[in-house]
């Protein structure tokens, strides 16, 4: 949530071009006109449209652009259309991220996630604390799993995106592994992932990653819903979901059947079976289970949002996490899964940390799993070479591969938690179809393997280009740097041999002169002895003449 203390208005998309026409079109017989009745003008301007709800219209525009145009100054121009474009909504058709949006928290939301997760420390202090029966333990790390993959297999990519189709008896069975997981009922869990694929980190996203860490990861369920969350998600098409009468049925009874599968069921098996005290199975089976499997999924939206590289697509904000790969099962793959949602993988190659897509080969190899739906190699090459970040491991470059930091510098690894691109996307407003969901969504000419072929010869031979600039830059300089070292190397002795001569000398000269001023005080002083001696010599003569 810390994003939402920035001062930042998103403007009217048209509202740069406006001010760009603006300042380019002035004429200089302009500022000949009178600022202050202009002035007056744009403000009574302003105010006009503070009031209304609905977005700048054609005349208007050309209204606002005749007014600021007459201003004197280009700097008043700018600021006078800034201005206006402030107090312009955005339009329906765009959507941006609105800084200035201010949430109201629910508060019975914060205590209750609150207490879970106070209980869920308890139970993970009795798990690895050997409090309660090893048994149990094992006994909810396979709940974690089971109900892990009932939301990566299930809800993910078989429901949400329609990766491959599954057998009627292994949809019931992730069907029963979802609402295992808690994570709310199949329809709701899918209408919410598809609207944050289609509209992503923006406001329709119900957990904008522009918002912060914190929104995005746990945020969002602690405070109401945008309105323009609200407004897209009723436009998320549903009839698939609506047409299976299993998910409906779910829907429908979901508080029940997750009580008795997700609480009751998980917690009363090791009692029965192994003796554990109910406090105990809980604690641990329910509560600790709950809340590790809830962070690996909330990890996905933040963390997976905001560390890590992006070779598919530098201005999407989603990212390669190989930590979050981890702890969630392969999801982590996530600039790759943004930019091919429809691909049941959600990664290049599948692999590595990906036992989902692993189980999914599996089962295909069974015949429980079939059309399997995946991004082309074309396809991935054209993204990669037009949009990505140049950290690819086939395809980017070696500085593309470096641009990276890590905490304090060390652990340079993408297993570190805290690796991250140098490249961070900014804030855009986007178009209202959102990105695509399914390949029949894109462009002809991102389907057409014909053309991504010819477009990625094309793109291979800029880079190549690009590349071969830089070798020759490197070589200029690496010549350079040689020269410059043998002149350095054969320089010195020479150099040393002049530098200790002429110190001998000054050396000399001061020994010399030194030894001149010596002698000079020593003969100042013999003299001025043997003028005191002969003074003194003097009047001793004289004394002894008078006695």
């Amino acid at each position: 949530m810390g994003a939402d203390s920035q001062t930042k208005t998103i403007l009217c998309a048209k509202t740069p071009e406006l001010i760009e026409t603006a300042i380019a079109d002035r004429k200089p017989e302009q500022s000949q006109t009178d600022p202050h009745s202009r002035g007056t003008t744009a403000d009574i301007l302003v105010a006009e449209l503070s009031q209304s709800d609905s977005t700048l219209s054609g005349a208007q525009f050309e209204k606002a652009l005749q007014t600021c145009s007459n201003v004197v100054h280009e700097a008043e121009v700018d600021r006078k259309l800034k201005e206006i474009g402030s107090a312009t909504p955005i339009l329906p058709s765009e959507i941006g991220t609105d800084f200035n949006f201010k949430r109201e928290i629910v508060w019975k939301n914060v205590v209750g996630f609150l207490l879970l997760h106070i209980c869920g420390w308890v139970g993970l202090h009795l798990a690895f604390w050997r409090y309660c029966d090893y048994r149990t333990t094992l006994y909810t790390l396979w709940l974690m799993y089971a109900s892990g993959q009932g939301v990566t297999m299930g809800a993910h990519r078989l429901w949400s995106h329609r990766a491959f189709k599954a057998k009627l008896w292994l949809r019931i069975i992730l069907l029963w592994m979802h609402t295992l997981a808690g994570q709310n009922c199949l329809y709701v869990w899918v209408r919410d992932h598809r609207q944050h694929h289609k509209f992503s980190d923006t406001d329709a996203d119900p957990h904008n990653a522009n918002r912060g860490f914190f929104f995005s990861h746990i945020g969002w369920l602690l405070s109401r819903k945008h309105p323009k969350v609200i407004e897209y998600g009723k436009k998320i098409d549903m009839s698939d979901l609506e047409a299976d009468p299993l998910i409906m049925f779910q829907k429908d009874h979901y508080k029940l059947l997750y009580t008795i599968f997700a609480l009751f069921g998980p917690t009363a098996i090791p009692v029965y079976f192994w003796g554990e005290n109910p406090w105990y199975a809980l604690f641990v089976a329910f509560f600790f289970r709950t809340v590790l499997s809830l962070n690996g999924t909330w990890s996905v939206n933040s963390a997976a949002h905001m560390f890590g590289t992006r070779p598919y697509d530098k201005t999407m904000w989603p990212v390669e996490n190989m930590f979050v790969s981890f702890v969630a099962v392969g999801e982590g793959w996530h600039n790759y899964h943004h930019a091919f949602p429809w691909d049941y993988r959600a990664s290049e190659y599948g692999t590595p940390l990906n036992l989902t897509g692993t189980l999914i080969d599996l089962l295909a190899k069974f015949g429980a799993v079939y059309d399997r739906k995946t991004a082309t190699p074309n396809m991935v090459k054209n993204r990669v070479m037009r949009t990505g970040d140049k950290s690819h491991h086939t395809y980017g470059t070696d500085e593309g591969r470096s641009a990276f930091t890590t905490l304090w510098n060390i652990w340079k690894h993408p297993s570190n938690p805290s690796y991250n691109s140098i490249h961070t996307p900014k804030p855009k407003i986007l178009q209202s179809d959102g990105y695509a969901l399914i390949p029949d969504e894109l462009k002809q000419s991102e389907r057409d393997e014909e053309i991504l072929s010819k477009e990625n010869e094309e793109l291979m031979r800029r880079q190549q280009e690009e590349e071969n600039r830089t070798t020759e830059a490197n070589q200029i300089y690496n010549k350079l740097s040689k020269y410059i070292k043998e002149q350095q190397q054969s320089v010195p002795e020479s150099v040393d041999e002049l530098l200790l001569q002429q110190s001998n000398n000054n050396v000399d000269k001061t020994a010399t002169v030194q030894g001149k001023a010596a002698l000079n005080v020593l003969d100042c002083n013999d003299n001025a002895l043997v003028k005191r001696k002969v003074i003194v010599g003097g009047a001793s003569s004289s004394a002894s003449s008078h006695h």
